[in-house]
């Protein structure tokens, strides 16, 4: 069962400790949590690429993980990013644009799957950042910025409708 983010807003340092020493998830070198403004938890991160990624040049990322109170809304923030672009990042608050609101639950994080598929999120989306810095390419199907369309996203790819097919969630 994934950390809960009810536990991590209560308390951040226990969930930043628990990255770093339970957690079965990959690359989290530096974790430290804190409150902040209006109860949000703060956790700082620092993150290793995958050692292919890291054989190829790709650095260690850092950002910091807000959490909102009650949980539901999150912002993560690149803090290793002076003078690098980035593709997926949204304008104004300068946070990751980790997912698109409008899509399939099944092919989205929602705060009931916990913190660690979140890390995980956040993980990959930086690690897809530094590939399309490298290539002008997104690695994967990605969602368009500032459509106006209240409809989902079509899903353009054999494999993302295969996939959105097997991870459905079932209420």
């Amino acid at each position: 069962m994934a950390y809960p983010l009810s536990r991590a807003l209560d308390q951040p340092a226990e969930a930043s400790r628990y990255l770093l020493r339970h957690a079965d998830l990959y690359g989290v070198a530096e974790a430290t949590g804190r409150t902040g403004w209006r109860g949000a938890a703060l956790l700082d991160l620092t993150l290793l690429p995958l050692p292919a990624l890291a054989r190829a040049g790709y650095p260690p990322e850092r950002v910091r993980l807000v959490i909102m109170p009650p949980g539901e809304r999150i912002h993560a923030y690149p803090r290793s990013s002076r003078g690098r672009r980035f593709k997926h990042r949204n304008p104004g608050l300068g946070d990751l644009c980790l997912q698109y609101d409008r899509d399939d639950p099944a092919l989205r994080w929602l705060p009931e799957d916990g913190l660690e598929p979140l890390i995980t999120l956040i993980h990959r989306h930086l690690m897809f950042e530094e590939a399309w810095r490298r290539t002008k390419v997104w690695p994967c199907e990605d969602a368009p910025h500032g459509d106006s369309t209240d409809a989902p996203y079509r899903i353009r790819t054999p494999h993302m409708q295969r996939e959105r097919h097997r991870w459905v969630r079932r209420c």
